[in-house]
């Protein structure tokens, strides 16, 4: 069963006002994703079909490679790795090829983009464990970017201080992020995802969590960027 931590952990990876694609303001539309919602589940579940495919044969997907250059793979295992990579270079075509006049900025991030495509396809083979946490985990793949500041400071003040005093520190920090014109609240990026985490936060201490754990939490979600990146 999953516990409460894993729960809200999972829920803040997937938090698209907290980590997201970056955002091209010349462009005025976000990076593309490689693949989210239902496309990167049915990669998800391409990756289980090879792995009890495997299973079933006493093959090691560390062999794949291996043995598909030796003409010994299976030749059901063989057709789903085959249409497991053909997905991903059929995805990333598709992208270099709607972005053949982007700007420099917006074709580095997309070339950036094609390096995690080959993450993905090694991955199968090289780290499918850290690949499988990915797919059970995440609800897309991409490039990605914290909208957080520090939050170095924000476990201190759960760590040393009672509820009371947190939710005044949040609300004093998301208020700085907000601004009003014609009568209409604006909130930065920053801000959206700070009222975010505050509520995750809220949460964890409802669900009876020691203020340590929680300020733990906390302190490392800015390096959360880099669960995209394991399978590097």
């Amino acid at each position: 069963m999953m516990s409460k931590m894993d729960e809200v952990f999972r829920k803040v990876l997937n938090d698209r006002d907290i980590f997201d694609t970056p955002y091209d303001t010349h462009a005025g539309k976000p990076i593309p994703k490689l693949f989210e919602g239902d496309s990167w589940k049915e990669l998800g579940r391409l990756f289980n079909e090879i792995q009890k495919l495997c299973k079933k044969h006493s093959i090691a997907l560390q062999d794949i490679e291996k043995l598909m250059d030796k003409n010994k793979l299976p030749e059901e295992i063989r057709e789903k790795v085959e249409e497991f990579k053909n997905r991903i270079n059929d995805r990333i075509r598709k992208i270099k090829n709607q972005e053949q006049s982007a700007s420099k900025w917006r074709r580095d991030k997309i070339n950036e983009l094609k390096r995690r495509a080959e993450w993905l396809k090694l991955a199968l083979v090289n780290k499918p464990h850290l690949l499988k946490q990915l797919f059970e985990n995440l609800e897309w793949y991409g490039l990605v970017e914290c909208h957080l500041p520090s939050m170095d400071d924000y476990g201190k003040v759960i760590e040393r201080h009672d509820i009371s005093t947190v939710e005044h520190y949040f609300v004093d920090k998301i208020k700085r992020e907000v601004s009003y014109k014609h009568g209409q609240r604006y909130i930065s990026k920053r801000g959206k995802a700070l009222e975010k985490v505050f509520e995750y936060v809220k949460e964890l201490y409802n669900f009876g969590l020691h203020p340590v754990e929680i300020a733990f939490f906390v302190r490392k979600l800015n390096s959360l960027v880099t669960y995209w990146e394991v399978i590097e």
